[in-house]
């Protein structure tokens, strides 16, 4: 396929199909007197009882890609559930691990290094 006179590099990328939504029936509509809620609610996050478990100064096993992502969760739910004097560190690779497994810690602010 030749390069296009506006793309002579051919970078640009094939379109893609956007998510194909149901077509609004509007019988199926409804009004409604139902006030707006004080807080957005995000129900249960997928770690929140792991989380919950944890004391501070132990820590995660995971995949070593898998650290950040974990971390940040972690680092979320202490915001969010408001607990004082925590934080988070990670390492995608832990030493003397035969698994070579990452860790993520849950710490008290003031006995972190």
């Amino acid at each position: 396929m030749p390069a296009k006179a506006n793309d002579p590099f051919n970078t640009t990328k094939p379109r893609t199909i956007g998510v194909r939504r149901s077509t609004i029936h509007i019988e199926d509509l409804e009004v409604a007197d139902d006030p707006l809620p004080k807080k957005r609610s995000l129900g249960p996050g997928r770690y929140d009882e792991l989380f919950a478990s944890m004391k501070p100064g132990q820590c995660i096993k995971c995949e070593p890609e898998h650290t950040g992502a974990v971390g940040n969760a972690l680092r979320h739910w202490i915001k969010r559930t408001r607990k004082k004097n925590l934080k988070v560190k990670t390492a995608s690779h832990y030493p003397g691990c035969k698994e070579n497994w990452g860790r993520v810690w849950l710490m008290n602010v003031e006995t972190s290094h």
